[in-house]
């Protein structure tokens, strides 16, 4: 069998990898103090250089940085540190895998604010019952200062089965590696940080569980939305306590 070059070296990885990797490696070097708030970072064609990748490639890693509010871009000057995210970013996950366990709170936003909604509508008091004891979990994880990925996860995972559609609990499972990645890296910057932090979390879930208990199908999802939200912000902003 005649092997081509592709099937000798591999298939070439995509640009969107290398951006995620790309962006990691920004992200660590603002954290890390390489680039202070309001510095100007290199150009393009610098960080091209130093990173051998392509223009495209670092335009897209720019991209994803000012989405996040970390960088601002300014015609004509370049591209300067508006914020500098939390140490606990890099320092409960991989740099090159932050991009992509941020990217895990779009497909939650899109997945859950409507299962949220649904299982408003759907819920049994089993189920009910669930959410409380998970809940309570979390809550005493937190008291006790551990990490409370499971029963965070846990939580979620009921109100996708609370919707009564086994593809909703089949999506969310299907990704359930990435998402508790980026529940433990959040959630370990949450417990790291004040009191007050801890109980906003608590309080999320507790909105989240009260509309679907009330049946509150629109509350549920704006409370869901809300809670995502909150946490990408979390993760991203240097802030201790919203």
């Amino acid at each position: 069998m005649k092997l081509d070059e592709k099937s000798i070296l591999g298939t070439p990885p995509r640009r969107e990898k290398l951006a995620d990797k790309l962006y990691g490696k920004l992200m660590q070097a603002i954290i890390d103090g390489q680039f202070k708030k309001g510095e100007k970072l290199p150009s393009e064609h610098r960080i091209c250089q130093h990173y051998s990748v392509s223009r495209p490639v670092v335009r897209e890693a720019l991209m994803r940085l000012q989405a996040d509010g970390i960088i601002i871009s300014r015609q004509g000057s370049g591209s300067f540190v508006q914020r500098i995210p939390p140490a606990g970013l890099i320092q409960y996950a991989d740099a090159s895998d932050v991009s992509l366990l941020l990217k895990s709170y779009e497909v939650r936003i899109a997945l859950e604010c409507e299962s949220s909604a649904l299982a408003a509508e759907r819920r049994n008091e089993g189920q009910l019952i669930q959410l409380r004891d998970a809940l309570k979990g979390m809550e005493e994880d937190f008291s006790q200062g551990r990490i409370a990925s499971e029963a965070d996860f846990t939580f979620h995972m009921v109100i996708a089965e609370a919707t009564g559609n086994d593809m909703f609990p089949s999506i969310l499972e299907s990704i359930h590696m990435d998402i508790e990645k980026a529940m433990t890296m959040a959630l370990s910057i949450t417990k790291s940080a004040s009191q007050e932090r801890i109980d906003r979390v608590i309080g999320e879930h507790r909105m989240i569980l009260d509309a679907i208990e009330q049946r509150d199908s629109d509350g549920a999802r704006l409370a869901m939305r809300h809670h995502i939200n909150r946490v990408r912000k979390r993760v991203t902003d240097n802030l201790s306590d919203t």
